[in-house]
């Protein structure tokens, strides 16, 4: 079963990282490569991220298979 992540460049990845709200916090993770970093996209939809919406509801989405993940993702 694979799971839908928003795609983000380091750079990305660093710009929305952090508290979004009272106890909310982004936190992407990089994929092996070190280059890409992935969130779920379900952080779309909670609104404890509301703040990062316009940042993150245009990013490229993909889905992802477990294997495909780092360990603790």
């Amino acid at each position: 079963m694979s799971d839908l992540f928003l795609i983000l460049t380091t750079a990305q990845a660093d710009a929305v990282r952090g508290e979004t709200s009272p106890g909310a916090w982004l936190a992407p993770v990089p994929l092996a490569d070190g280059e890409i970093h992935i969130l779920p996209e379900r952080v779309l939809w909670d609104p404890e991220h509301a703040a990062a919406w316009p940042r993150l509801e245009s990013l490229p989405r993909a889905n992802l298979l477990p294997t495909d993940l780092p360990a603790g993702a």
